[in-house]
């Protein structure tokens, strides 16, 4: 059995694809360069990735406890006027 040419098998099946499909599978030919040829490189972005969005979710948890925490603060504590 002959073994595949990948390079030619790719070349031939992208022909004639719209241009968005293009542009995803550049994005994965980038995402494999860089998981193949720069591995610490790839992990510290995908850790970075992760924990932002970690946090950004911990922010959005943070804002909806504390919007729940004070739903009636100004009817439970309502405002003394100072006279002067």
């Amino acid at each position: 059995m002959k073994t595949p040419d990948y390079q030619q098998l790719i070349s031939e099946s992208v022909k004639d694809l719209p241009q968005s499909a293009l542009a995803e599978i550049v994005d994965y030919i980038y995402f494999l360069r860089k998981r193949t040829f720069q591995p610490q490189a790839f992990e510290e972005e995908l850790r970075s990735i992760m924990l932002n969005t970690e946090l950004k979710q911990l922010s959005s948890n943070e804002e909806a406890h504390l919007e729940k925490e004070f739903e009636d603060y100004d009817k439970l504590y309502p405002r003394k006027r100072v006279r002067h």
